[in-house]
């Protein structure tokens, strides 16, 4: 099927509904919510959230085209900037302890701590970063270690990169067709309907 097949499909669907109201969709914004669609249910199927009616292998096959990894990725002050990814899967850090004849270095796992401020943030030890296990914050993109005591030089990771964007051009063979039109179709009418909405006079909307 190609992508722009794909928009008739998802045009027929919405006809099927109510032949008169949503005859001005345009392609465009087909596509649009089509790519929001393979993205939610790329990250689902990750989850291991699919129907029972879809095959288990082809969804791993389609889960490891979208798997990557970094090696030896470098840090700055205990931070870097990530190109843009899907979904963080595992991180792991070089940590450096000590100095001299006591230094300590090696791989360790890590976990990701709240970004909202807590009143016994300082206190409470279960939030705190430690060498064995530092804690990161991931805010735009960019992905800083809190380290005292420590260091953080480099990381490992692996992440799912965000699906080959739709196209009315694209050549789609994707094994979850049906999933990816009836999504499509329920993020069009969520947004269609929040439009009608919010386009009624308010004494209307009561």
């Amino acid at each position: 099927m190609t992508g722009a097949q794909f928009i008739t499909y998802v045009e027929a669907k919405l006809n099927r509904l109510d032949s008169s109201a949503y005859q001005d969709i345009r392609p465009e914004e087909v596509l649009l919510y089509a790519n929001d669609a393979l993205k939610y249910l790329s990250l689902n199927f990750d989850l291991g959230t699919y129907s029972r009616s879809l095959d288990r292998g082809a969804i791993l096959n389609y889960l490891a085209s979208l798997t990557a990894s970094a090696k030896d990725v470098n840090l700055t002050d205990n931070a870097v900037v990530l190109p843009k990814l899907l979904k963080m899967k595992d991180l792991s850090v070089f940590v450096t302890v000590g100095e001299g004849d006591t230094q300590e270095t090696g791989w360790v796992s890590t976990r990701d701590l709240d970004n909202v401020k807590t009143f016994d943030r300082d206190e409470n030890p279960f939030l705190h970063s430690y060498p064995d296990s530092p804690g990161y914050r991931l805010i735009d993109g960019k992905i800083t270690f809190v380290a005292n005591g420590f260091t953080c030089s480099k990381i490992n990771y692996d992440y799912l990169k965000f699906p080959d964007q739709i196209t009315e051009g694209s050549n789609l063979t994707y094994v979850f067709m049906k999933e990816l039109e009836d999504h499509t179709v329920t993020l069009l009418l969520e947004t269609l309907e929040s439009r009608r909405i919010q386009s009624q006079p308010a004494v209307s909307k009561a």
